[in-house]
C-alpha cells in the first residue's frame, strides 16, 4: 500500500462507542477499525482502485 501517514481524528462519544463495538469484527484495534471503515468507504465510492488491472469490478463476489 506504500508509505502510511497518521491523521489525528476526534469522534463524539456515540461514534467512539460504535468503533469500540467493532473491534474484533472489522479490525483488531480501534485505529484499525477506523482505517478499515475509511478504506471501505473509498472503495464503495470508486475512489480507490481494486486490484492491479485498473478495471472496475461489477457485482458478485468474484467480480
Amino acid at each position: 500500500m506504500g508509505k502510511s501517514q497518521r491523521f489525528p481524528v476526534a469522534f463524539p462519544p456515540i461514534v467512539r462507542d460504535i468503533i469500540k463495538q467493532q473491534v474484533g469484527v472489522i479490525g483488531s484495534s480501534e485505529s484499525e477499525v477506523v482505517k478499515n471503515i475509511v478504506l471501505i468507504y473509498l472503495t464503495e465510492r470508486n475512489l480507490l482502485k481494486i486490484g492491479g488491472t485498473g478495471k472496475k469490478r461489477t457485482g458478485g463476489r468474484n467480480g
